[in-house]
């Protein structure tokens, strides 16, 4: 009869070991660890520029520029001369139809920013800016190439102008302008612009004007905005 007990109390533990083990794996399986999960943000529209999904703009030269939804966008967040760090969001994907970068089909809004177009100087930065919403202040374009930088710069950050039978309230009216030419000749950013544009609260943009300086002085209209819709 003792010599049973020893046979007995091993079979006993192997199967409790076995049922032990098998529990464990439930469990891990019910509750995976949350190895290799990668969090990105959603970047939002900003009212000056209400990017939303579904979200479209008719020009008079009937270019319209869309916003397909949000998609993963992965850029280079270091300048050119640092060993590149890559980050990636959640941003509004926008149909451009020649309204930004010319020859490109599509590109990614951050905030008041739009993803540089890929004719861009390798110089310069993933995002250039469209606006600032503080008048005089200004905003990277392009980077520092041999005394050349294109710049952005807010002039006007309340003002109202008429297109059609409309009247825009609240508009924001900036300019582009190169550095090389007010270092060459002394003139503010006003005198050197070659760009306008206007930005209108709650719509985007609804006008552009060019003029090739210093050749001319005089700007000349380029698109202005037909109709629009916002999908919130």
């Amino acid at each position: 009869m003792h010599t049973n007990y020893p046979q007995i109390t091993h079979s006993f533990i192997t199967v409790l070991i076995a049922v032990l083990i098998g529990f464990s794996s439930c469990e891990k399986s019910d509750n995976p660890a949350p190895d290799n999960i990668i969090s990105m943000d959603t970047i939002k529209p900003l009212e000056y520029f209400p990017a939303f999904p579904g979200s479209f703009w008719v020009y008079n030269n009937n270019d319209t520029l869309k916003v397909a939804g949000y998609e993963k966008f992965k850029f280079s967040s270091s300048d050119y001369a640092s060993v590149p760090t890559y980050d990636s969001l959640i941003l509004p994907k926008l149909i451009l139809n020649g309204i930004y970068n010319p020859g490109d089909s599509v590109a990614y809004v951050k905030e008041y920013s739009i993803s540089k177009s890929s004719n861009s100087n390798y110089r310069d930065p993933a995002f250039y800016g469209l606006l600032s919403t503080i008048k005089g202040a200004e905003f990277t374009i392009g980077a520092s190439i041999q005394g050349h930088k294109i710049t952005g710069k807010t002039i006007k950050d309340d003002t109202t102008i008429v297109i059609g039978s409309i009247t825009y309230q609240n508009v924001i009216v900036t300019i582009i302008f190169d550095y090389a030419w007010i270092n060459q000749t002394g003139n503010p950013p006003e005198t050197c612009a070659f760009v306008k544009e206007y930005y209108a609260k709650n719509v985007g943009l609804i006008r552009r004007e060019k003029r090739n300086y210093p050749v001319s002085s005089e700007f000349v209209k380029d698109i202005e905005l037909r109709y629009y819709k916002i999908k919130r």
